[in-house]
């Protein structure tokens, strides 16, 4: 019991280094989705709901940051100190699946370590968005199809959740409850519990959003207004397999590496042990492939879909070292040191900067700032308004931490292309102004002196202002 709880807590401070260091090293967000997905918590602690976006999100996400924001306050701060807490606990996960996997004691550390590390895997544990939690509710769901009794149950409701965060998380949920459905009438109740989550949110689509599959199609609108749809058969068959490599060459070639070793040594037992993850794996990739096709993969940075693969193979890869390592003797044991550096070398130096191109992160600390400082200076009641050329306003209301009380100027969704019909210029913002009771403004610097006409600045950070409206 002792070397278990010293196991899990040497995982636990594992993933609270890497995210210290990602943390220290200035990442904040992925995309200005981290921002809209801490107003729409807030919004939830402002008023609960079983549907906080009323849009094609999950509702899981939200009631968790929603629920930490009614009791520590509506503050971009709580929803970053749960999404710390919550990629620990991933960590944790992923450990406690490879113990039910039945990995050995090594490569259940070395296993869940790996999953905590490699570069997506540290950029989400930091992140205001549920794709870590996710995917290590995924591995977890598998690794219960090896277990009976509450560990199976703990495994469909882990998926259930997973569910209601995320929709790659559905295809896992489906080969779970195949499997299950095979093992036995007495595995049906695991199964059920397993679907519950998406057939809730089905059922909740055919009774609030006119179809069962609603999300779908408003993926699909959205990315046709801004011209990410309609891509060819072969871009949409090879996008995220090809993708799966060239995000994480490393983490792939680690995998390989530590499998071939393990086999090699004797180690066969590791394949067997994963042959059901895998196969979720692999459902998980054509079910992305199939989204692709049909103008339903995500936006931008479509690759953090694949984190439940990359957990997966982190887990596969870790469980493999530990099993060569255990088998090899002084100079295999030396080769197992070496091999795996001197493979994932050129990964590093050769095929990330030649290949494994992604979008940029965002950087909104000058928006987040002049949201606190609105904050800090307006009154009980006091209204904000954000003028900002793009999504930014995001982070700028998170930073209130007031929706009800702010809100942009054009929420520039490009399916409503009429929200910009007034313009842009200073008689625009001034009749936008006077339509709506605004006691605050935020606005960009080219903006500032038309602005300023009409209030105090009170702050400037990096091309924006915070101005006090007169009235």
């Amino acid at each position: 019991m002792r070397a278990r709880v010293t196991d899990a807590a040497g995982v636990a401070l594992g993933k609270a280094v890497v995210s210290s260091l990602v943390w220290a090293s200035g990442f904040r967000a992925l995309s200005d989705d981290d921002y809209a997905r801490i107003v729409i918590a807030q919004r939830f602690a402002e008023s609960p709901s079983l549907d906080p976006t009323g849009t094609s999100w999950l509702p899981l996400p939200f009631w968790l940051n929603g629920g930490a924001m009614l009791l520590f306050g509506a503050s971009v701060e709580v929803a970053r100190g749960v999404a710390l807490v919550l990629g620990v606990a991933s960590a944790v996960a992923v450990w406690v699946a490879l113990g039910w996997l039945g990995a050995g004691r090594l490569g259940s550390v070395l296993g869940a370590l790996a999953a905590a590390a490699f570069p997506y895997s540290a950029w989400l544990g930091v992140a205001t968005v549920p794709e870590l939690p996710t995917a290590a509710l995924c591995v977890l769901g598998l690794a219960s199809l090896t277990r009976s009794g509450s560990a199976r149950i703990g495994g469909a409701l882990a998926l259930s959740a997973a569910c209601l965060s995320r929709y790659e998380a559905w295809p896992v949920a489906l080969v779970f409850a195949l499997v299950c459905a095979r093992d036995g009438r007495a595995r049906w109740p695991a199964a059920a519990m397993a679907l519950a989550g998406p057939a809730a949110w089905l059922v909740h689509g055919v009774l609030h959003h006119g179809g069962a599959l609603f999300f779908v199609k408003r993926v699909s609108e959205y990315r046709r207004a801004i011209g990410a749809g309609n891509q060819s058969l072969v871009d949409g068959l090879v996008g995220f397999p090809t993708m799966l490599v060239r995000c994480e060459p490393e983490l792939c070639a680690f995998a390989l590496i530590a499998l071939f070793a393990a086999l090699a040594f004797g180690g066969t037992a590791v394949l067997r042990r994963h042959a059901r993850v895998l196969l979720a794996l692999g459902a998980l990739v054509a079910f992305l492939v199939a989204g692709d096709l049909r103008d339903g993969a995500p936006t931008h940075h479509g690759e953090r879909a694949l984190l439940t693969a990359w957990i997966g193979l982190a887990a596969l890869g870790g469980d493999a070292l530990g099993e060569a390592w255990t088998r090899a003797r002084a100079a295999g044991r030396a080769a197992l040191i070496a091999l795996p550096g001197l493979a994932m070398a050129p990964m590093t130096a050769i095929v990330r900067p030649w290949y494994a191109a992604r979008d940029a992160f965002v950087d909104r600390s000058a928006e987040v700032e002049l949201g606190r400082a609105a904050r800090a200076l307006a009154g009980p009641g006091e209204r904000l308004l954000v003028s900002a050329r793009d999504f930014g306003f995001y982070a700028t209301m998170a930073g209130f931490g007031a929706p009800a009380r702010s809100a942009p100027l054009d929420d520039h969704d490009p399916r409503k292309p009429q929200a910009r019909a007034g313009g842009s210029g200073t008689d625009a913002l001034h009749a936008q102004l006077a339509a709506q009771r605004a006691d605050w403004l935020v606005v960009e610097a080219d903006r500032v002196a038309g602005a300023a006409a009409l209030g105090a600045v009170e702050r400037q950070s990096r091309g924006l202002a915070l101005i006090r409206l007169r009235h």
